[in-house]
């Protein structure tokens, strides 16, 4: 359960998900909540701002699905499409 609510929260705070494709205004407040997430600035999420962003290692590690060190946004909707809905 605590997977999906974090993925949900993660998921919404994507640059154009899916979700958020038809409304302008959730797109930039999707892509203005990862950036606040992303604080090096390098479009993915490492362990650290992972943590500091409240969430749990495993859920990165479950996400992470390249094994980089970094959750995407790729890799965040991919999950979100596996486990999240």
């Amino acid at each position: 359960m605590k997977l999906k609510l974090t993925l949900l929260i993660l998921g919404a705070s994507l640059p154009f998900a899916a979700a958020h494709a038809q409304d302008p205004a959730a797109a930039d407040k999707a892509r203005d909540a990862f950036m606040k997430v992303d604080t090096n600035s390098d479009g993915a999420l490492d362990l650290a701002e992972w943590k500091a962003a409240g969430r749990r290692e495993r859920g990165f590690t479950m996400i992470d699905a390249n094994k980089d060190g970094k959750v995407t946004p790729e890799e965040l909707r991919a999950a979100m499409a596996k486990y999240g809905k």
